[in-house]
């Protein structure tokens, strides 16, 4: 069965490209809905930590809350920093990285080759078509 994405396994460095988007395209998309997740929870927990810190007289129950509250807050913020400078991190780093090692040395080293042997097979289908031709010719003059 063909994979209906064809893999670049025809050389490394086309796969340190191809694996070094993949991982730009990947973070970069969990960075913005891991952002969003978060904004979202931080929303949430806004109006209620609000509220209660408003209130003159808290009871055990409202402290207790409000003590939730602010340790979900504290917590979802250490993870949001965390986790989010992760995927910045994993972006620059092997994603970049690979992306642009794998397309310099493609481009440098891989590329130039395919190049020259394409002209050679060109030059040589030129010459081939030239000895037809002269063949072609010469069993004219023979009839």
């Amino acid at each position: 069965m063909e994979p209906e994405v064809p893999l670049p396994t025809d050389n490394i460095y086309k796969f340190y490209a191809m694996f070094g988007l993949v991982v730009m395209l990947t973070t970069g998309i969990m960075f913005f809905i891991r952002a969003e997740e978060y904004n979202r929870r931080a929303f949430e927990r806004y109006a209620p930590i609000r509220i209660l810190e408003a209130k003159d007289k808290l009871t055990d129950s409202e402290k207790l809350d409000l003590f939730i509250h602010e340790q979900k807050q504290a917590i979802d913020k250490s993870n949001k920093e965390f986790e989010l400078g992760l995927y910045v991190f994993l972006f620059l780093l092997p994603g970049t990285l690979s992306t642009a090692y794998g397309f310099y040395m493609w481009h440098t080293k891989i590329q130039p080759k395919q190049d020259e042997l394409i002209d050679l097979q060109i030059e040589r289908l030129k010459v081939d078509i030239k000895l037809a031709n002269k063949e072609v010719q010469r069993r004219r003059y023979v009839r």
